[in-house]
């Protein structure tokens, strides 16, 4: 019911609105808004105590410039490039950064440490691990993996469990069958596989097809 009602009522508010608008913006001085009853009384209040209250507020008083020839401000901190300084000289292994030029992209996202400490390990020493793992995981142990990278058995037998590699699977098409490539390294020797048999298989067509003689190749198609 209100839309109805607001859709019958828009016409008549629309009317002639842009006449309506330039009369109110043409006026030399608008149309202030009314007063709260208690902003009133306060007016009254000022205009009873001080009548010339409107003349003062336009004129400029020279007392309260004189006033504020006196006003100053004083510091009796040290600059902030002291400070800055200061701190410099107290830890120059972690001096403040000068280079402004944009970060490089690093390839894993992330600036690898230099050095990684005992227990610790990279995103990059992981997948190879993680990696080796799946592709052995009978000779790739989690004993040996904590030997070779220092690290926790209980964690590294946490990140094999609970972390992978990416893998892929193949689908079957006439030419291949279905095949499964696993880690890096071993996914790309499988694809190469697979396509030296693609090209091989291809090029055996070719050589029937030259050897049909030229009567048979009209039979067939």
């Amino acid at each position: 019911m209100g839309a109805l009602v607001t859709k019958a009522l828009r016409p008549i508010k629309t009317f002639n609105v842009e006449n309506r608008a330039h009369k109110v913006i043409s006026k030399e001085k608008p149309t202030p808004a009314p007063h709260y009853p208690s902003t009133k009384d306060d007016l009254k209040r000022t205009l009873a105590a001080v009548p010339d209250i409107d003349q003062k507020l336009d004129n400029k008083d020279p007392a309260l410039d004189d006033r504020l020839k006196s006003v100053y401000v004083t510091s009796y901190g040290r600059p902030e490039a002291d400070v800055t300084r200061e701190k410099i000289q107290q830890n120059p292994a972690r001096p403040l950064p000068k280079d402004r030029s944009q970060v490089p992209i690093f390839e894993l996202g992330w600036n690898e440490p230099e050095e990684v400490p005992y227990g610790r390990t990279t995103l990059r020493r992981a997948l190879e691990f993680i990696e080796s793992h799946q592709m052995n995981p009978t000779e790739v142990t989690a004993s040996k993996i904590a030997l070779e990278y220092k690290l926790k058995e209980e964690d590294v037998e946490a990140i094999l469990k609970y972390f992978k590699a990416f893998e892929m699977y193949i689908p079957e098409t006439k030419k291949s069958p279905a095949t499964f490539a696993g880690p890096t390294n071993y996914r790309k020797k499988q694809l190469q596989e697979v396509k030296t048999k693609e090209l091989a298989g291809k090029s055996e067509i070719v050589d029937k097809k030259e050897d049909i003689p030229v009567k048979d190749q009209a039979k067939n198609n």
